[in-house]
């Protein structure tokens, strides 16, 4: 089942079937991969091309998997630097990790 949820002005996309997050925007996609563990989603590595890097594009992309993961009654697993940061930075979503 692809999971829709609106992180900001883009909507971030949850597609099962190749492992990713995706979050398409003007000039761009970023995207998480990740693999599912159960009720648990094991982020292992998120990419936002680099000429839009500190534009907030990739804060829009974590918040959007943990409202995924909360919707779907989820947790996850932040094996990647940049969401576990963005978890730490965002205690109102400790509820998500597992």
């Amino acid at each position: 089942m692809t999971q829709h949820v609106e992180a900001g002005r883009a909507e971030v996309v949850e597609r099962p079937e190749t492992g990713r997050f995706e979050l398409d925007f003007p000039g761009g996609q970023a995207f998480a991969v990740y693999r599912s563990d159960g009720d648990r989603i094991v982020v292992t590595h998120t990419k936002v091309p680099p000429a839009f890097n500190g534009r907030g594009i990739g804060s829009q992309l974590a918040e959007g998997i943990f409202r995924i993961a909360r919707a779907s009654r989820r947790r996850v697993v932040p094996r990647c630097s940049f969401v576990a940061d963005w978890a730490r930075r965002h205690p109102d979503y400790s509820d998500v990790l597992a």
